[in-house]
């Protein structure tokens, strides 16, 4: 298009947007998700009487990551591994939804792409807890999941007695009814206020 020396082109705006990506950039900043044992998925039951117990999972979960020498539970950390196994496809994602909030895609694409996020990690820190976290099991421990009729400590039991080394490939440890695993949750949530 030619024009004239000090004239600009005739300029039509088409969508001002500006407003729009402003709200966008606030709700990324604002946002966070958190992944673990939220308090709605924490309570936890008896596998057998399908009564309420005292322990949530949010602590069993606690006392498994970090061990409890005392009662001789050994160290079986999952939450920071299972988060660092999935770092760079996490990094991926939330660089995503920064691209797609530069893009104009709106708010929404800011809660799809926490909602992926959270998804992820969960689905993370489930897989870590699937693979079987060393060390196996104690005897004692297998023999009551044994007596409960878990079919891996009975298979985990045979292949100890005939002479094979303990493993975590039959009698998943932090495997034994399920809940502490499926409890792991994600929620996507303003930011509050830390206080340093």
């Amino acid at each position: 298009m030619a024009t004239r020396p000090g004239r600009l082109p005739n300029l039509r705006v088409v969508a001002d947007s500006v407003e729009e990506l402003r709200a966008s950039l606030k709700m990324l900043a604002e946002k966070e998700v958190l992944v673990g044992f939220p308090e709605d998925t924490s309570a936890r039951t008896d596998a057998e009487t399908k009564s309420p117990v005292d322990i949530t999972n949010a602590a069993l979960g606690y006392i498994h990551d970090n061990g409890a020498p005392e009662q001789n539970i050994p160290a079986r950390p999952f939450m920071v591994p299972g988060i660092l196994e999935a770092r760079e496809t996490l990094t991926r994602q939330l660089t995503s939804i920064a691209r797609d909030v530069l893009l104009r895609r709106g708010v929404g694409a800011v809660d799809e792409g926490f909602e992926r996020v959270g998804l992820r990690a969960q689905f993370a820190l489930r897989k870590k807890i699937n693979e079987g976290i060393p060390p196996p099991l104690s005897e004692w421990t297998l023999r009551d999941r044994a007596r409960r009729g878990r079919v891996g400590a009975m298979w985990e039991l045979a292949w100890r007695e005939a002479g094979a080394p303990a493993t975590t490939e039959l009698a998943k440890p932090l495997i034994d009814t399920g809940q502490l695993r499926n409890a792991i949750n994600y929620v996507v949530r303003l930011r509050r206020n830390r206080r340093t």
